[in-house]
């Protein structure tokens, strides 16, 4: 059995919070322990975890409380990401001890923690994806870069698959969904999908799952944004479902013979890609980031170069026209 403290600012209901529930998951003999620094609506992730322990330290009593378990508790293995002064401090302690994880698809970002991590002392920097590990090993000297490893996230498959129940929804006879998952930000690049829909024809309607969004004011002006092009009647929105009621949504879609669409300009690894996927839902995306290392599951998966939104509704018609 090995001891493993993963360290990460926000406990919410994805994210990492997936990442972390998926991997305790997996290796129930291992004894996990969470830090937090914000609670973000994540806890109950890990109620029914009994290998888990967690702990949210407000940021003014962050970095004292990890230095107390730095000095009084025993570690196989301390995980951090988006804290490289964190690892850095609990590196000093613990050298080769500490491993920082990137999950991030944004260049800067990997930029500004790789200038303030000492790398020398980590024992690893581990990312989910062959692409993201090629993009921080390029910005490293070649002994650091021997320190990248590639470990792919995991499907939570007890929640994401084949036989989840369908979600108990109407929806008229001859109409076919199509989901989009994410916020409202750039990255995640909802404009794309409000164009495919607006290339579609009418019988195609929009299903969204608006996740984790911290700024409500971009929710109205990604509405008004949907009146524009025409979209107001075709779109029916959620706001953060739960991970089984969003199982439920992907095999309720499936099997009204609609598809999942992502239109993210960079994913790291693509957790909505993979769990649509693992619940036996077609789906069509951009080929950007770590996408294309996703596992398929023997489920139909189109992608397209970025901006090709013709490409995408030529898809999208293709996979809907073959379902059974």
């Amino acid at each position: 059995m090995s001891k493993i403290l993963s360290i990460y600012p926000n406990c919410s209901k994805g994210g990492m919070t997936t990442v972390y529930r998926t991997r305790a998951l997996a290796r129930p003999q291992d004894k996990h322990d969470f830090v937090f620094m914000n609670d973000r609506g994540g806890q109950a992730v890990f109620s029914c975890l009994p290998n888990t322990d967690f702990r949210i330290f407000p940021k003014g009593r962050f970095r004292p409380a990890l230095e107390h378990i730095a000095q009084n508790f025993e570690y196989d293995q301390i995980r951090i990401t988006s804290l490289p002064e964190a690892a850095t401090q609990l590196a000093a302690s613990l050298p080769d001890r500490v491993v920082y994880e990137f999950h991030t698809s944004t260049v800067g970002v990997v930029e500004s923690e790789l200038e303030r991590l000492d790398i020398d002392s980590l024992e690893a920097i581990q990312t989910p994806s062959d692409w993201l590990t090629h993009l921080v090993a390029r910005r490293l000297t070649r002994t650091q870069a021997s320190k990248c490893v590639t470990v792919p996230n995991l499907v939570d498959r007890d929640t994401f698959n084949l036989s989840v129940v369908p979600a108990d929804r109407q929806l008229d006879d001859g109409l076919v969904p199509l989901l989009w998952v994410g916020r409202f930000d750039k990255g995640k690049n909802f404009n794309d999908f409000l164009r495919l829909m607006s290339i579609l024809p009418e019988h195609y309607i929009a299903v969204i799952v608006v996740s984790y969004e911290t700024e409500p004011n971009r929710v109205s002006r990604a509405l008004q944004e949907a009146r524009a092009y025409g979209m107001a009647d075709r779109i029916c929105l959620h706001l953060n479902l739960s991970q089984i009621q969003l199982a439920q949504l992907y095999t309720w879609t499936r099997d009204r013979g609609g598809l999942f669409v992502s239109t993210s300009l960079a994913e790291s690894f693509g957790y909505g890609i993979a769990e649509a996927l693992a619940c036996g839902l077609p789906t069509v995306a951009y080929r950007v980031g770590g996408v294309p290392e996703i596992p398929n599951f023997d489920t139909p998966l189109s992608l397209l170069p970025v901006g090709d939104v013709y490409g995408l509704a030529s898809a999208a018609k293709e996979l809907s026209d073959v379902r059974p």
